[in-house]
């Protein structure tokens, strides 16, 4: 498999690891407790800049090598770049949810509840698709210079949370991700 491949696969692996912390942290926040706000104000900013930086891009141009090689198989995937706009926006909401608790703007419960299902929901439906149609797929289309070259293309930015230089800003949240695993 190639590296770019394997890279976009741990980026899911590790989206799902936060997926889940965000699932504990609602049925806390479903129990009328309050969740751990700035652990959801660490995701979201995870999120709304790692991917559309990064994983995205890799992604768009995987998919733009499919379109050049089989065009017909390649919309099978569908329009994956606006997926990954919508997954972007939802990002960006979820954001906005958290910093209007943060600073006490009145909100419904239920409001900010929706906001982190529709979120949540939707991030692991397209890991699935992508998981279950888009991968698979380039690897049947693309060949060993495809991926070459798409390895010389794509960005070699790292993870900022779990990539071996993590960023300062997301240490509190690698080191809540660590705890919280370990519980588990």
């Amino acid at each position: 498999m190639a590296d770019v491949m394997q890279q976009l696969s741990e980026d899911h692996r590790n989206i799902a690891r936060l997926l889940a912390i965000l699932e504990r942290q609602l049925a806390i926040f479903d129990r009328a407790e309050r969740p751990d706000y700035e652990l959801l104000m660490a995701i979201a900013e995870y999120f709304t800049g790692f991917p559309d930086r990064c994983h995205h891009p890799k992604e768009d141009l995987i998919l733009r090598r499919m379109r050049e090689k089989d065009p017909v198989a390649a919309d099978a995937v569908g329009d994956l770049e606006a997926e990954h706009e919508k997954i972007g926006e939802l990002a960006r909401h979820f954001q906005e949810a958290v910093q209007n608790v943060l600073n006490e703007v009145e909100m419904p419960r239920s409001a900010f509840d929706s906001v982190l299902r529709h979120f949540i929901q939707d991030q692991r439906q397209h890991m699935l698709m992508e998981n279950e149609r888009f991968f698979p797929l380039a690897l049947k289309i693309l060949s060993d210079k495809d991926w070459t070259e798409i390895e010389t293309e794509a960005s070699k930015e790292q993870d900022p949370l779990f990539g071996s230089e993590a960023a300062q800003q997301f240490e509190s949240l690698r080191q809540s991700i660590l705890r919280w695993e370990a519980e588990n």
